[in-house]
């Protein structure tokens, strides 16, 4: 086997590293920083044409290192544990490769590299770098085989352009899977896109609030609801230790009855978290990916961690009425000991019925001093509920919900607290809404026994109107955008609204391409509601066939038309190749006779050598064309046969 010459394998180098640099965003330091150095290394031994390493001094270092990712990940398999693996088997690879053959196999490991990044991220970006990658690749797979770099750029941007068209008609009409190629289950301990936690306490939605980070986008097929009217449910806690709210899972399917309200249908695109889909309160039963448990929450499988479209029906304004039983009655009026001036005060406020408590709750949050901060001051663990209501008076969403629903309690009514959020942000570009961390909110619901129904009570919205008209950023200004790239604010929300529009897009379009959305390809296609993928599939197929046949003929009638001399010549270098003996058409005569030479027993070389001499006397010494001879020539051509090896 041929050995190539360093200037033929740097693209080779450069490209693997392109194709691998996405990495470091998704798995440990050590492990993407061992494998570039091994990369570095393999440059070192290139630049001063050293050998490289026996495979018996690479064996245990790759096994140490197989061990440390075991240690560091949990795992071998799986998205992180298989790609890290992979990424070191590359960067070993690298050290070893000596003979063509070898740069070959790593290009082709850097193909499939290219593509694990796609495994963690499926953004724009990251299609952008796969493309790129797979182009500095194919460009060096033909640098490898003699060709300049520039113009193997040119020929890996042709050939790449050549093959897109078919790539799209195939990612249109193939049959699609339930869910995409690289969704592949999340590590356990991977935190949530959204950022809700399972609990409720002093700063746990305060710390979301300074996020800018997504975490869904809804699109309403009908006029959208008012932005105060936009309550997404998530989470229900019910069960309060003197700091923390708990108990947010789901119990069971939901026993609330639903009665009027607007109907108001939405689709909604988020990664789950834990099965957790956001709906606007309040949602109703209905067919598909989720289900209504408990508590009026949306839940879906709980396994499927791809990005998601989800369609709901929530009717806004609407009551829900529950019958608690005994045990579900002490478990919303549970309270710890202490905070005994709240206790008191809760009922002073009762004594004159429950719409009366709730109306006087939320006139003292207006009136009596109390602020909506984001940095309220630190609350002691002991009577916390104490120190809000009568000593600071300042706090966030989490703070005045804890306090009502504390109070509602200490009154003999049942209470529990919904975690999700409140408003969003419309996308005009996209005609999307995109709801963010940043519209974290908690609320209060209590039980009226009079009428056996769930009342939501927002106690925010006493203290901060602007938050629930508005968002967060209208209510707290320093999450107000502007000032840091010097550009005014509208410019920076234009340019993040044609960003998220394009992610939007890119969403729906290429990585939440399903099922449904094909048939609804189909359908604008004119192929009718009846139309399968398969049946597309294979009615391309056949088309393919059927054109394929005369081109096939064609391409043969045209082989047929080859004159003997650069037939015969064709036939010597595939013999070759079947002995693995490097022959490029580019090689001249001579060139050719070097190397075959080693890898030929003597009566083989001879045997060749003679019709190469043939060859340049035919080609380059007559002057006149001999038809006879060359015949013969190529007769003697097609009985030289060199054995497979």
């Amino acid at each position: 086997m041929s050995v190539p010459d360093r200037g033929r394998v740097w693209p080779t180098l450069a490209a693997v590293v392109l194709s691998a640099a996405p990495l470091w965003l998704h798995l440990p330091f050590w492990l993407v920083a061992l494998a570039f150095a091994l990369l570095l290394g393999k440059a070192v031994l290139v630049w001063r044409r050293r050998a490289p390493p026996a495979f018996w001094w690479l064996l245990p270092p790759l096994l140490l290192a197989a061990w440390l990712s075991w240690r560091t990940l949990g795992t071998l398999v799986g998205r992180e544990g298989g790609v890290g693996i992979l990424l070191l088997l590359l960067g070993f690879k690298a050290q070893e490769c000596a003979q063509l053959r070898d740069w070959r196999v790593l290009i082709a490991l850097g193909v499939f590299l290219a593509a694990m990044p796609l495994l963690f991220d499926q953004s724009p970006v990251a299609a952008v770098w796969l493309a790129l990658s797979l182009l500095a690749l194919t460009g060096a797979m033909a640098a490898l085989e003699g060709a300049p770099w520039r113009g193997s750029l040119r020929s890996a941007a042709s050939a790449l352009g050549l093959a897109l068209p078919l790539m799209l008609v195939l990612f249109v009409v193939m049959p699609r899977l339930s869910g995409p190629l690289w969704s592949m289950p999340s590590e356990p301990g991977r935190q949530a896109v959204s950022g809700l936690g399972d609990s409720l306490a002093p700063g746990s939605v305060s710390q979301l609030i300074l996020s800018r980070e997504p975490a869904f986008s809804v699109v309403f097929p009908q006029r959208p609801p008012q932005r105060a009217q936009m309550y997404w449910r998530v989470l229900l806690l019910d069960r309060f230790d003197g700091s923390r709210w708990s108990g947010g899972e789901a119990r069971g399917e939901a026993e609330e009855s639903i009665s009027g309200g607007e109907a108001v249908e939405y689709a909604i695109t988020l990664e789950p978290d834990k099965g957790r889909v956001p709906a606007l309160d309040v949602p109703q039963p209905g067919e598909g990916a989720s289900s209504l448990r408990y508590g009026m929450v949306l839940r879906g499988d709980g396994k499927d961690r791809r990005t998601q479209r989800f369609y709901a029906v929530s009717r806004l304004g609407a009551r829900y009425q529950a019958v608690l039983s005994d045990a579900e009655r002490a478990l919303y009026l549970r309270l710890p000991p202490g905070n005994s001036r709240a206790r008191a005060w809760a009922r002073e406020l009762a004594a004159s019925g429950e719409g009366a408590f709730v109306q006087a709750a939320l006139q003292a949050f207006r009136s009596q001093g109390f602020r909506y901060t984001l940095n309220p001051p630190l609350l002691d663990q002991q009577d916390e509920i104490d120190q809000f209501l009568f000593s600071s008076r300042q706090g966030f969403c989490e703070h005045y919900a804890s306090a009502l629903a504390f109070l509602a309690r200490a009154a003999g009514m049942p209470a529990r607290i919904v975690v999700g959020y409140q408003g969003g942000e419309y996308n005009p570009v996209g005609r999307f809404w995109q709801v963010k961390s940043s519209d974290a909110h908690a609320w209060v619901e209590i039980w009226l026994a009079g009428s056996r129904q769930w009342l939501r009570v927002d106690p925010t919205g006493a203290v901060a109107p602007l938050r629930l008209a508005d968002g967060a950023e209208q209510a707290v200004p320093a999450l107000k955008e502007g000032g840091v790239t010097g550009l005014p604010p509208a410019w920076l929300r234009n340019l993040r609204q044609n960003w998220q529009a394009a992610g939007f897009a890119w969403q729906q379009w290429v990585v939440g391409y399903d099922a449904a959305r094909q048939r609804n390809v189909f359908q604008r296609l004119g192929l009718g509601e009846g139309v399968s993928a398969t049946s597309v599939l294979q009615a391309l197929f056949v088309g393919v066939l059927l054109a394929g046949l005369p081109l096939a003929w064609w391409w043969r009638r045209g082989r047929g038309r080859e004159e003997p001399m650069a037939r015969g010549w064709r036939l010597l270098l595939e013999q070759l190749r079947r002995r693995r003996i490097e022959a490029s058409s580019c090689d001249g005569p001579l060139e050719l006779l070097r190397r075959a030479k080693p890898g030929l027993a003597d009566a083989e070389y001879r045997q060749l050598k003679a019709l190469v001499n043939d060859y340049v006397a035919l080609r380059y010494r007559s002057r006149a064309v001999d038809a006879a001879r060359h015949m013969d020539w190529l007769r003697r051509c097609r009985r030289f046969r060199l054995a497979r090896k």
